[in-house]
């Protein structure tokens, strides 16, 4: 009976679970009540044995939609983008690499054409400074790419929202080699050329069709790699439109291989909003996503994630390429590309006008994190040879495919199986599996307890070399 508690509803119901019932009071409003019906006592359910069996539902025609409008974006577009940086003359764009300056020159020449402004040094597009213990400990010299779209709202100045994706990879290595894959090139087409590809599409889309309110920032980060250096060196050094006044940054890292499945938007708790936006996408476009609320550090949206500003990583899964010579440009699903541009465009377009901060969920940093000092390359040795379910969200790790030949094959896990613990020491997310194996050694055998079918299973695995 009160309409002022309308809104405050709208904003609550969305977080409750599947209760039979709710109550609320007052124009906050505040629950009061809340609970579950037996599922033999709903008032909801009318059992129908008595009447003898049920005849089998009969087959519905498949429905089609009432319209399939064109896409805005072109596959063959991005095939292009990806083949581009992730052929032999880029050298895997690992750092020191020519292979990565020329990386650099083709994003600047692409925002030019888009008709960004450059947002680097000296009237550039590029923001470049030093960094030590590069892989053969020398000095080397990192550049971020930065493209303007520049807001109209002048009461908005110094605002932004970031688009960003790092187009640096692993060149012949370094530092995340596979056991086996030193010295090889590393083409890196979904991580990361998958993601800028896409940048450089919303660039040349929003750039001639979009005039924001509030200045849209496209970023390809170098050094992602290598300790999110990029990021970390831009989340703590740019000025004009300094990080931490950002509404949101939104990374696109590792969107090629879509195939049937959803979009996965992690980081999505860091914004009470995020859910609602990534629903909403999905009604007006229909593409499906899944927001997990947890971030797993994983990429650059971990450096605004630590300066206080919600930020999400756009990501389509795991697959058995990943850092490894096989991650070719044949190998991705350029629909499922358009997809993803068509998915981020959309939250662009609706952050760029957004009228209010979003409802943060983080705590700002005092300052921007630093880098480590030395080359830190990855500390994990070890492979077990899973492949997770990212969108599970513990206890637990739930396993979503496994490497043939590897260790969790020979072991007998199975998909669909959730890992509890190894060695007696149980795993509670994702970032707890990967920290658990950084303790491991190549050759040691390990005990793994999974829950399969509500039964627990208990298994030995000999690691071997990552």
């Amino acid at each position: 009976d009160l309409p002022a508690a309308l809104p405050g509803l709208a904003r609550k119901l969305p977080h409750y679970g599947k209760y039979s019932y709710l109550a609320f009071e007052g124009e906050e409003p505040t629950n009061t009540v809340k609970g579950q019906w037996a599922p033999l006592g709903s008032p909801l359910i009318h059992r129908l044995e008595a009447a003898g069996p049920l005849p089998a539902p009969a087959p519905l025609p498949d429905r089609e939609p009432l319209a399939r409008p064109e896409s805005i974006f072109s596959a063959e577009k991005l095939r292009v983008h990806v083949e581009r940086l992730a052929d032999p003359e880029m050298e895997g764009r690992g750092a020191g690499t020519e292979g990565l300056d020329r990386a650099a020159e083709y994003i600047s020449e692409q925002f030019r054409r888009a008709g960004l402004k450059p947002g680097g040094d000296g009237g550039s597009y590029l923001q470049s400074w030093t960094e030590p213990n590069g892989p053969l400990g020398q000095s080397l010299t990192l550049r971020n790419v930065i493209g303007v779209l520049p807001g109209s709202r002048t009461d908005w100045e110094g605002q932004s929202v970031v688009v960003a994706a790092h187009y640096d990879h692993l060149g012949s290595g370094w530092p995340d080699a596979r056991s086996g894959q030193q010295g090889k090139v590393h083409p890196g087409a979904d991580d990361n050329a998958s993601g800028v590809a896409v940048l450089l599409e919303l660039a040349t889309l929003l750039g001639s069709r979009l005039s924001p309110q509030r200045t849209v920032l496209f970023v390809a980060f170098s050094g992602e790699e290598w300790d999110l250096r990029g990021s970390r060196h831009y989340v703590a050094s740019m000025q004009q439109w300094p990080a931490d006044r950002a509404l949101a940054a939104v990374n696109l890292d590792s969107v090629g291989h879509l195939g049937g499945g959803k979009i996965l938007v992690l980081g999505s708790g860091s914004a009470d909003e995020w859910v609602h936006i990534n629903r909403g996408i999905g009604f007006t476009t229909g593409i499906e996503s899944q927001s997990v609320h947890d971030d797993f550090g994983s990429s650059d949206q971990k450096s605004f994630l630590e300066a206080g500003v919600p930020a999400v990583q756009i990501f389509t899964g795991p697959h058995a390429h990943y850092h490894r010579p096989s991650d070719t440009p044949e190998t991705l699903d350029y629909g499922g590309l358009v997809k993803v541009a068509t998915f981020v465009r959309e939250a662009v377009v609706y952050l760029s006008d957004r009228d209010r901060p979003l409802t943060s969920r983080l705590e700002k940093s005092r300052s921007a994190p630093e880098a480590p000092a030395g080359p830190s390359p990855s500390t994990r040795r070890v492979s077990l040879g899973t492949l997770p379910d990212f969108t599970f969200p513990g206890p637990g790790v739930k396993i979503d495919s496994i490497l043939p030949g590897s260790p969790a094959e020979k072991a007998g896990l199975l998909a669909g199986d959730l890992l509890l613990a190894i060695n007696s020491q149980s795993v509670q997310d994702l970032r707890g599996y990967s920290d658990l194996l950084k303790s491991f050694s190549p050759g040691e055998t390990i005990q793994l307890e999974v829950s399969r079918d509500g039964e627990t299973v208990r298994l030995r695995a000999t690691l071997v070399a990552r």
